[in-house]
């Protein structure tokens, strides 16, 4: 009870439409104009990794994801990936606040907290993978590089037309200068021509309703062990749904938070 209690405090949300769906011209501009205060979609995110050798797959992301003048200004996500019941996290510009599905014996919080806050780097950004669907910019660049387009299936109540194609790590550098691969390289030199994979699923409206993709990364950390494989290897599938949705995400009762620092200390 005290669980729901919490999801009805912290988010608001309710259907309704944003923008005309005959107002727009392509996908980057038909998602630009949902990217407005108070609006937002649904997410379910599925992803695979091979870190080791073999692959893995994780258990849905699922939430919303708020929008405000042009790019993403809120997250709230549940992730059963993470503690041993799943994790609730709303994220608000840069600070953080997790909500453990049942308390954590091995991190016990104090009398009336249920929360606790981070200051730590969100990721305020609608993608798959490197296929950022909120960066106008990097959305084009890889349409651009479309190989084959065909009628697809019906996701969220559309039909859909499916686009598929390759794009390098140079040409996806060069949309989005910020983009960084691994644990600390840029997508240059060597790198340049390693090459994603996508598949976007879009929409009569030219609204994304799924986007998938495949990549590989170097390993280079500085633990690296000289056995280890010198690449992790990925793939994303993001299910998107209830474009234009009113979407209010607000942070939990101060009263019910305790910082990540009160607590180290």
């Amino acid at each position: 009870m005290a669980m729901v209690v919490l999801l009805m405090i912290t988010s608001t949300v309710t259907a309704g439409p944003a923008v005309r769906a005959d107002a727009v011209m392509n996908p980057a501009d038909a998602i630009q104009r949902q990217l407005v205060p108070g609006h937002g979609v649904r997410i379910v995110e599925r992803t695979r990794s091979n870190w080791f050798g073999s692959w893995s797959a994780h258990k849905p992301v699922r939430g919303i994801m708020g929008f405000g003048k042009g790019k993403v200004v809120a997250t709230d996500l549940t992730d059963f990936n993470v503690g041993r019941h799943g994790t609730r996290n709303i994220c608000i510009g840069k600070r953080g606040y997790q909500l453990h599905a049942k308390p954590d014996p091995d991190r016990p919080l104090p009398p009336g907290k249920s929360w606790v806050t981070y200051e730590w780097p969100c990721q305020l950004v609608l993608r798959s993978g490197h296929v950022s669907l909120s960066d106008p910019a990097t959305l084009r660049a890889v349409l651009a590089t479309t190989a084959r387009k065909l009628p697809a299936g019906v996701y969220d109540d559309v039909r859909t037309t499916l686009y598929e194609g390759t794009i390098t790590f140079a040409q996806l550098h060069k949309a989005n200068p910020g983009m960084r691969i691994g644990f600390r390289s840029k997508p240059t030199g060597k790198y340049a021509s390693w090459k994603v994979s996508w598949r976007l699923w879009i929409g009569r409206d030219q609204l994304v309703r799924r986007a998938w993709s495949a990549w590989r990364e170097p390993n280079d950390s500085r633990d690296r062990s000289a056995g280890e494989q010198p690449y992790h290897a990925f793939e994303e599938d993001l299910r998107l749904s209830d474009w234009g949705m009113e979407a209010d995400i607000q942070p939990p009762p101060a009263a019910e938070t305790v910082s990540s620092e009160e607590l180290d200390d």
